[in-house]
């Protein structure tokens, strides 16, 4: 293992790295965040060590095998779930009999048919978290302690546009027992000394039994740690939240994305102001300490005025921290589908042509807007701005005098918007349009930054 954005490694480092350790293949994890360094990774090792095999993996990957190995130095692709299909490439099994591996014949390519999902995720082996320094891992601000995240389920049903997470893990919510989750925590807090953990599950309760299970065995083990995780509006009640704080939960990240009934349709979100209010209001009165709220800017449907209205209707309940991020294209997502259906992104378009918009924190990810990118961004940048103040206010004042400033921190961001044309008047400008990647070709002597998330 090596963990090269910890380590913050070069390309020449990562090379040092591999002509050290000799390895017959080497295996790239690919986002879409990191895909652009994940390019120049592997055509280094490609033009260093032609003999090694390059695989790549991940969710970016997984929806755009061909243009993978069309526009990189990668020998193969593993689609989706990757334990089952890299044991069976690292044994030696002939390329056409793994099934979801994509890879290079000749002068073409095949993609086998997958073989579906892992039913039984307790046949996995826990991650190996012994092939790494634990202790060089940074954890959430919000929980104050060095934390680490675990996964107790896989698959999310509810298919929202902007996310490619159904996709990959499947509709159907798959969950390690409670007890493979328990003897996993045991081995973080007494092996490698953690006091919090985050659940990195799409939606924590989504399989409430599981949630309910994990729980009553964190409070009968009494091993004396705080977590976090994320789920949706609809899929907590009273009973589950004190059970959770009792278990040592400490922080809840809500996705509402929006309020606008129109973007909800489209999105597939459902929650109204009023179940959002209560909920997080419920949260607080059950011990929550962090009760996180995220929302979405540019969603199809959507308007400047009504987005204006979301946010100042969430900074309305008693959320402890409101966070925005523009809406993205990701492959294997409908907003990707769309997006192309629209001219958002231009014809044979290569993910791994430079793209860099140059704003917000994930600037070579395309955006997806239905008005104008310079009205967006200006959004953006104020909202950020604004998020981050309200956020550091809610984060640090008595708990007793968070519902006054829930009253307060609405009327003073409409004030404030309702001045800005960006939010009262956008709606009439013409919609966007992303440029094409540059081109350039880059200097295959310059330094490469360095492999990361």
């Amino acid at each position: 293992m090596l963990d090269a954005s910890v380590d913050g490694l070069s390309d020449q480092q990562i090379l040092d790295e591999v002509r050290v350790r000799r390895p017959d293949i080497v295996g790239l994890s690919c986002t879409t965040h990191n895909r652009l360094e994940m390019r120049d990774v592997a055509h280094a090792i490609k033009k260093s060590f032609p003999d090694i095999v390059v695989v790549a993996g991940g969710p970016h990957v997984s929806f755009c095998p061909e243009d993978t190995l069309q526009h990189t130095a990668v020998d193969a692709v593993i689609i989706g779930e990757g334990e089952m299909k890299t044991l069976d490439l690292v044994s030696g099994k002939p390329l056409e009999e793994i099934p979801g591996l994509a890879y290079r014949s000749g002068d073409g390519m095949v993609i086998n048919p997958d073989r579906g999902f892992i039913k039984d995720l307790n046949s996995l082996p826990s991650p190996a978290r012994h092939k790494v320094d634990m202790s060089r891992y940074p954890g959430y601000s919000t929980l104050k302690r060095r934390t680490t995240h675990v996964l107790s389920n896989r698959g999310c049903p509810f298919g929202c546009i902007y996310c490619c997470a159904t996709h990959f893990w499947g509709k159907t919510t798959r969950s390690l027992s409670a007890e493979k989750v328990i003897e996993e925590i045991d081995t973080l807090v007494n092996q490698h000394g953690y006091r919090a953990l985050y659940f990195y599950d799409d939606a924590f309760t989504a399989d409430r039994k599981k949630a309910e299970k994990i729980c009553r065995a964190l409070i009968d083990r009494k091993l004396g740690i705080i977590w976090g995780t994320s789920t949706r509006i609809d899929l907590v009640n009273e009973k589950i939240l004190k059970m959770m704080v009792e278990a040592g939960c400490r922080q809840i990240d809500y996705g509402l994305e929006t309020l606008n009934a129109g973007a909800q349709a489209k999105v597939g979100t459902k929650a109204s102001y009023e179940r959002a209010r209560d909920v997080i209001r419920m949260s607080i009165r059950a011990g929550i300490r962090h009760v996180k709220v995220y929302l979405i800017i540019g969603l199809p449907g959507d308007t400047p005025a009504a987005m204006r209205e979301t946010f100042a209707k969430t900074l309305s309940t008693c959320a402890t921290e409101v966070s925005t991020q523009v809406l993205r294209i990701y492959p294997g997502t409908p907003i990707a589908r769309m997006a192309s259906e629209r001219g958002m992104l231009p014809q044979e378009f290569s993910w791994y042509e430079n793209f860099h918009e140059g704003w917000s924190m994930f600037e070579s990810v395309p955006v997806f807007t239905e008005w104008s990118k310079d009205v967006l961004e200006q959004q953006y940048n104020f909202l950020n701005r604004y998020l981050k103040v309200s956020g550091f206010i809610r984060q640090r004042i008595p708990r007793i005098l968070l519902p006054a400033f829930a009253k307060v921190d609405p009327a003073i961001f409409r004030a404030i918007t309702g001045r800005m044309a960006c939010f009262t008047g956008a709606a009439s400008l013409p919609p966007a349009t992303i440029p094409a990647p540059s081109m350039e070709a880059q200097d295959a002597e310059a330094p490469r930054p360095a492999y990361h998330q």
